[in-house]
């Protein structure tokens, strides 16, 4: 804990001492920055149409899907599934989008299903690779200290770093990601 106003640790909180579970903790979050960049990159490569089978749904119908209580409704449509170069044809395709009654959609047939194509698709996917450099950047402090906090101790781990190389680290990757989630939402909502 923190005396207030003075930024120096309270001598009657101590920290935790390091051990394992907090460098596991740090790691953690080092695997769901890798997650992220996984998922963004399988997906970015089907939207930019460099695996998968390439071809157009046409939607029948639309229907909005009511997420639970932690999650957000949205539009599904379906329709019929045609590879351009003729080998597949899906009548049950969906793809999460929120389009009209006989629009084509160029999609990329995946393992799960279909993903809409195009510039705007993936920067949209290259902001979740930029997001989680934010994630790795929160594992720094715990990763570098070894320290598991425990409630309202997490701000006082990253104290612990400050003006070591980890906190440069942390400081460039928060930076980056934000920045380069930025920039990739905007190039998104243009194309």
């Amino acid at each position: 804990m923190l005396e207030p106003g003075l930024g120096t640790p309270d001598p009657f909180v101590s920290m935790p001492a390091p051990s394992v579970k907090g460098r596991l903790f740090g790691g953690l979050f080092f695997f769901l920055a890798l997650l992220c960049a996984g998922f963004s990159l399988y997906n970015s490569t089907h939207a930019a149409g460099l695996v998968g089978r390439h071809g157009t749904l046409t939607v029948e119908r639309c229907w909005i899907d009511h997420g639970s209580r932690h999650h957000s409704d949205k539009t599904v449509c379906a329709g019929t599934f045609r590879a351009d170069d003729g080998t597949t044809v899906d009548h049950e395709a969906t793809i999460t989008a929120d389009r009209e009654r006989g629009d084509r959609i160029p999609v990329q047939q995946t393992v799960s299903g279909y993903l809409a194509t195009g510039f705007g698709e993936i920067w949209r996917w290259c902001a979740l690779f930029f997001l989680g450099w934010i994630v790795a950047a929160l594992g720094i402090p715990f990763a570098a200290t070894g320290i598991m906090p425990s409630r309202g101790q997490a701000m006082a781990v990253g104290r612990l770093i400050a003006g070591t190389r980890a906190s440069a680290w942390m400081k460039r990757l928060v930076l980056g990601g934000a920045g380069g989630a930025a920039l990739s939402l905007y190039l998104a909502w243009i194309f």
